[in-house]
């Protein structure tokens, strides 16, 4: 394993860069907006480092890597730095990992840079927030509900049925975080596993001013509700979809998109996860990316 900083002119980069030099390369496009490629790396980092070349990437202005910068935070921007480690490592062509809103990025790479992305896999992908606020609000309601917070559960209903499409400015986010400890189970399965996650965060050393520099992305909440589904088509290079049976950012509408304009793409479904099966069932995932990537990685 090294970890380095690599300069991209006006920051620095955090690189988590794990395996063989020259084996078929992955790179991991964390998703947020605001997360990092720590929980990842942690997970399954050297699991897949046994057949890949894997680099995990702190996007700027989060958590080990330098400063946003002076100009506006776009998608393109994050997209630009992907392609300047890519330089920097010498690598020619590698795959693109995108989880969550990370999916967004990964497929904007592909189809700016074919030359350079070999392969794509989108994990619980998010292409319009407007879908997947759509299909999550109602379900965050009923937790809501659950747990006594009735004027959140009844926000969430309203938004959700909200005739126009959502925007960042409707802040559907917001009445989740009255669910507090119970905030894990939109995104876990097995509560045993979200108690490990968050237990892992707190042991990494990281200290909390660290993690809480994912309040510099927010500016990129507006670019998560560019509805990417019509770029499908344009996806050229192999790929693969993961998402949980339990997923709520993955939607069916998502899923029916990438099934008719990808007929050669292909999806998997891990049973017992949510949003984060590389944690709920790390060694299936891994099989199945690992299967993947040994064919369509360079």
């Amino acid at each position: 394993m090294t970890q380095r900083y690599l300069d991209v002119g006006d920051t620095t980069l955090f690189v988590d860069d794990r395996g063989p030099a020259h084996a078929p390369a992955l790179l991991y496009a964390h998703g947020g907006p605001g997360m990092s490629c720590w929980d990842f790396m942690h997970e399954q980092g050297d699991r897949l480092a046994a057949d890949l070349r894997v680099v995990g990437v702190d996007q700027r202005g989060l958590l080990r890597s330098g400063p946003v910068g002076t100009r506006p935070l776009t998608a393109a921007r994050i997209v630009a730095d992907f392609e300047a480690v890519r330089t920097a490592l010498g690598i020619d062509a590698w795959a693109v990992l995108g989880h969550s809103g990370g999916g967004a990025y990964a497929l904007d790479y592909a189809l700016a840079h074919p030359d350079a992305v070999a392969a794509a896999v989108f994990d619980c992908p998010c292409w319009d927030a407007d879908s997947t606020d759509r299909h999550r609000l109602p379900v965050t309601a009923d937790l809501l509900e659950r747990y006594g917070h009735l004027d959140e559960a009844a926000r969430c209903r309203e938004l959700a049925t909200t005739p126009r499409r959502l925007t960042a400015e409707d802040r559907c986010h917001e009445p989740m975080q009255a669910l507090d400890d119970h905030y894990q189970e939109m995104f876990f399965a097995d509560a045993g596993v979200a108690a490990a996650f968050d237990a892992a965060r707190k042991e990494s050393g990281l200290g909390e001013e660290s993690w809480d520099r994912g309040r510099h992305h927010l500016p990129l909440m507006a670019d998560m509700y560019v509805d990417r589904r019509p770029l499908l088509a344009r996806l050229t290079v192999p790929s693969l979809v993961v998402h949980g049976r339990g997923d709520l950012v993955v939607t069916p509408d998502m899923l029916d998109r990438y099934a008719a304009d990808v007929p050669e793409g292909k999806v998997h479904v891990f049973e017992r996860s949510a949003h984060f099966p590389c944690h709920e069932e790390p060694d299936e995932y891994a099989a199945v990316l690992s299967s993947f990537l040994r064919e369509h990685a360079r």
